[in-house]
């Protein structure tokens, strides 16, 4: 569990060092509404709930209101940590302030309601954009606050998502091929946008012609130089009868974020696999790993020769998290568990795992030397400065796995699509899937087995 209540260095308890205001649009509705907000005086504790989840990089903070109490997790890392559970009587105070602030009705419980507001950060003077969204549920309502940076800090090169340098050339020989498509894949939430606008970005937008095609109501991709032509799909608009309009205008480069019919597909495909001018085209799809992508697009009911002549490679990414330096613990690995993960012996002197608590006697000393920490709190990071709050990870890197494909996939493709038919041909043809990439990031000491064995499951 982490805890909710915020302490400084000094481990004084004190008012958050952060304002948050009303985000309406117009300056008058604004001042109505914090005016309106700080009548009940429950506004602190939502600042503190706020800034809570700021230095703890939780990306969502979500609130239960059952019928005695409010329970509430942070979404951090992609991983949900419960915090301390408060009485229902100021969750439903400190609800009225937000609801009013945000400009949403606090007597409505049931049907769902959003609401923006602005946060700055006093003393840095960091800005954030502010959500909330309610919805009545079985046992109550439940409340989603999601906080970002206005100015977020941006991953540009292949070396900032983690990428090994000779899968990063690999790739690149790939984005400058005259013609043939290159999937990209992830599953839903495990990196796609990230990983689609740093590929895209590594290209050599400059010197050719590259045009991209996106549903207007699923933003994915924002990488300068790239010709984007929208389409609605909510409306039933589909990517294929945009193409030959888009074809007048000769690209060099297609890239569409999602394959998102066989109509498509197979256009695309013929595109890029033309006997004169063939084009290159970078696609989408959501999948778990780089064989399940290739049959992700068949099952669209596409051609199934024609994608198959077409497609060249495909880069899968997982996100998994990252130790934290302060506070990881080395042990010496059992020859079993290196054989087991594929380490020659001598190869690694050492793994890293979280911190673990010393022996009862041991801790028993230290605390005569220092105050007793909360429960969970990793004493190395407290000593250093709040850094992984107990959680003993912080932050993530992705995990890569770049699929060549070649003949014998192609084979199997029209053939057998069948997942393990194509996961055997794959390593036969030396490809290194997810889990083997992630063991090296587990040798490398950059996360630990435990959280590879979850991100894999």
């Amino acid at each position: 569990m982490i805890f909710f209540k915020r302490k400084d260095k000094r481990g004084d308890a004190d008012e958050a060092p952060i304002d948050v205001k009303a985000d309406s649009g117009a300056a008058a509705e604004n001042q109505q509404r914090e005016i309106a907000a700080r009548q009940n005086e429950a506004l602190p504790p939502f600042k503190d709930l706020v800034y809570d989840a700021i230095i703890k990089n939780a990306e969502k903070t979500m609130l239960d209101y059952g019928r005695d109490a409010v329970s509430g997790s942070y979404l951090i890392d992609g991983v949900w940590h419960s915090i301390e559970a408060r009485d229902r009587e100021s969750g439903d105070a400190m609800l009225v302030a937000v609801k009013r602030l945000c400009g949403m009705k606090p007597e409505e419980r049931r049907a769902r309601q959003e609401g923006k507001f602005l946060v700055e950060h006093r003393i840095t003077k960091a800005k954030f954009t502010g959500k909330v969204t309610a919805q009545g549920v079985k046992t109550g309502e439940r409340v989603m606050i999601e906080v970002r940076p206005k100015k977020a800090k941006g991953f540009k090169t292949l070396d900032d998502i983690g990428m090994r340098e000779q899968m990063q050339e690999r790739l690149r020989e790939h984005m400058r091929a005259e013609g043939g498509i290159v999937l990209i894949a992830a599953p839903p939430g495990g990196g796609f946008t990230t990983t689609w606008n740093v590929s895209l970005n590594s290209t050599d937008r400059l010197l050719r012609d590259f045009v991209g095609i996106e549903d207007k109501g699923q933003h994915e991709t924002d990488v300068e130089n790239i010709n984007m032509h929208l389409f609605d799909r909510a409306a039933g608009e589909t990517p294929d009868k945009m193409l030959h309009r888009i074809m007048l205008t000769q690209p060099d480069v297609l890239s569409l974020a999602d394959f998102c019919n066989a109509e498509t597909v197979n256009k695309l495909s013929q595109l890029a696999t033309a006997a004169r001018e063939p084009k290159l085209i970078i696609a989408g799809v959501r999948a778990k790993d780089a064989v399940e992508a290739l049959l992700r697009v068949l099952l669209l009911k596409a051609s199934a020769p024609e994608f198959a002549k077409a497609v060249r490679a495909v880069l899968c990414v997982r996100l998994i998290r990252k130790l934290n330096d302060t506070c990881k613990q080395p042990y010496p690995p059992p020859p079993q568990l290196l054989q087991k993960l594929g380490i020659p012996p001598g190869r690694v002197q050492a793994l890293y795992r979280e911190w673990q608590p010393p022996p009862p006697e041991a801790e028993e000393e230290k605390r005569k030397k220092r105050k007793a920490l909360p429960p969970g709190t990793c004493p190395l990071c407290e000593l250093e400065g709040p850094q992984c709050h107990g959680i003993f990870y912080r932050g993530r890197t992705g995990i890569f796995e770049l699929l060549d494909v070649n003949d014998a996939l192609r084979d199997a493709l029209v053939k057998k699509p069948q997942l393990e038919i194509l996961r055997s041909l794959a390593k036969k043809g030396g490809h290194r899937g997810l889990q083997e990439e992630g063991i090296l990031l587990v040798a490398r000491g950059v996360t630990s087995l435990n959280e590879l064995q979850r991100v894999m499951k």
